[in-house]
């Protein structure tokens, strides 16, 4: 058998190992519509005991991320603790926050850790509706997933490498 077809194998075995993976990893809420028009009514809806609520969307190195819809007024210190709070390997020095401010995007960084290590309250802003938060990676994520490759990497080239020797 040609190094072709040992390749071609190797890439169907990857492929049939990883694809459902990422077909679970799916997780779509049907309920859910967005806002289509963008106004700023649909930003405000009413809870329980007519509580106003936001809709807010969490990103990156929590442990459930997701659109959560939370108490207007809400902090960012609530709305990570709500996400199921940072993941072990999140970078809390520089969380994001990225805002639409009269039609333009802007980030803010906030450094919780520096909050977790003086008790400033300051620090933390309150979220506002349409809010996307970030939580980064830390140095120790990003080697962890290159040896992640690495390692997934060699298993192809030993299967191709078996697949060799029984022909």
């Amino acid at each position: 058998m040609g190094r072709l077809a040992v390749f071609a194998r190797a890439l169907m075995l990857f492929c049939a190992l990883l694809l459902p993976l990422h077909l679970l990893a799916q997780d779509l809420d049907p309920a859910y519509t967005p806002d289509v028009d963008g106004s700023r009514a649909a930003q405000y809806f009413l809870g329980e005991r007519n509580a106003i609520y936001i809709t807010v969307n969490v990103w990156g190195k929590v442990n459930r991320p997701g659109q959560y819809n939370v108490p207007s007024g809400t902090n960012l210190l609530t709305l990570l603790s709500a996400a199921g709070g940072p993941s072990t390997y999140s970078r809390l020095d520089n969380v994001r926050i990225v805002r639409l401010i009269n039609q333009r995007e802007e980030i803010l960084e906030i450094d919780v850790r520096r909050y977790l290590n003086t008790g400033d309250f300051s620090l933390i802003p309150e979220i506002k509706p349409g809010d996307t938060i970030l939580v980064t990676g830390s140095a120790y994520n990003w080697v962890s997933n290159a040896v992640d490759i690495i390692a997934k990497v060699g298993i192809l080239l030993n299967a191709m490498v078996l697949m060799q020797r029984l022909d």
